[in-house]
């Protein structure tokens, strides 16, 4: 009877009898475990993944159905300050679902084939021009807080609502354009069907010019953000020492920390996007059950938790922005706090809403 090559191990698993003709190795301990403790990542970054990821979307549902009525009541130049914080809702709404369909609907149920190109492509696009939109979202809310607080008889004589809706629909517009390619060639990877792209020679061009347009993107934003935010913590001082500061101290203290907040989000979109490229970029698909797959467990684990780690970082996003919408704006804390203190009222035990009561 020949001898087992984990007979020496210290832990057993039931998938060893798969791997037991895999002699090609002077570490079959090291590989099973890190080929079951991939599998086991898999497993609960699942439902992890995608239970978060549907309370994010609730969330940011709740925030634009919070946003919305006041939108609606508000004169136009109020509305000027909140379109892009309904845009930025509905861009994370958007990249919330294609991410559930990518990780519950796609990836379980759709294999790879040329059938499902079309739905792939699509999919893609849409996440991209979200992403694209929210970054555009940022930079374009970045851009009117400046003029507001900077130039204020320019904001109102110049910058009017229909320049704003323009704004939004240039921001989408060049986004969508830019979603297409990608977007395309990205599904020829997943599920090659009119384009096909070769692991060997398409992947990485595809990958470099991802890398490039996400990176010139990421890196606009960051920098109007952070010279916007320079620019009014320089102001504010010098109206400090002016003694200029009005009562508006308040509200100007809101604009630095949803400003501060934007450029948090943006860095972490930014680490959410550098994973890939770092771990992920030539990732080839592993068989669990091939030889070939248990020789590169080390490398498979590492991958599997790079990606739970992108996943837990966009959630992170997704989940913080509609709260610090909520917490940055003086109309909308007032509207939720109203909202739990009925709440409250119906409801005298509910410790949790109390808890929950979010303070301006």
């Amino acid at each position: 009877m020949n001898q087992s090559i984990f007979e020496n191990c210290s832990s057993h698993y039931p998938n060893e009898i798969l791997f037991e003709n895999c002699t090609q190795t002077s570490s079959p301990c090291l590989l099973i475990k890190d080929l079951n403790t991939a599998i086991s990542v898999i497993f609960y970054a699942y439902y992890v993944s995608l239970s978060m990821f549907s309370i994010a979307a609730l969330a940011n549902f709740y925030c634009l159905c919070v946003t919305l009525p006041l939108y609606f009541e508000m004169e136009a130049e109020s509305k000027k300050r909140y379109i892009f914080l309904v845009t930025r809702c509905l861009s994370c709404i958007f990249m919330v679902i294609a991410m559930i369909l990518s990780t519950a609907v796609f990836e379980e149920l759709l294999k790879p084939n040329p059938a499902n190109f079309f739905l792939y492509a699509v999919l893609n696009i849409v996440s991209n021009t979200s992403m694209f939109g929210l970054l555009g979202s940022y930079a374009g809310l970045a851009f009117l807080l400046y003029i507001g607080v900077m130039y204020p008889m320019l904001f109102k004589s110049l910058i009017t609502l229909r320049f704003v809706y323009i704004m939004v629909f240039l921001i989408y517009f060049a986004s969508f354009l830019i979603s297409i390619p990608t977007g395309i060639f990205q599904a020829a990877i997943q599920s090659p069907g009119i384009i096909s792209c070769n692991l060997k020679t398409c992947v990485p061009w595809v990958n470099l010019v991802e890398f490039i347009v996400t990176g010139v993107c990421l890196v606009f934003t960051i920098a109007v953000l952070f010279f916007v935010f320079i620019s009014l913590v320089r102001h504010n001082r010098k109206l400090k020492r002016s003694d200029t500061l009005s009562s508006s101290a308040s509200s100007m203290k809101r604009v630095r920390r949803r400003l501060g907040w934007a450029i948090i989000a943006v860095i972490f979109i930014s680490a959410a996007q550098i994973i890939p490229y770092v771990y992920l970029l030539d990732v080839a698909p592993h068989d669990v059950k091939s030889c070939d797959g248990f020789y590169k467990a080390n490398k498979f684990v590492g991958e599997v938790i790079a990606g739970f780690v992108e996943s837990l970082v966009w959630i992170f996003v997704f989940l913080l922005d509609p709260i610090m919408n909520i917490f940055c704006d003086k109309k909308m804390s007032e509207k939720v706090n109203g909202q739990f203190r009925r709440l409250r009222e119906r409801l005298p035990n509910a410790t949790l809403a109390s808890a929950m009561v979010p303070r301006a």
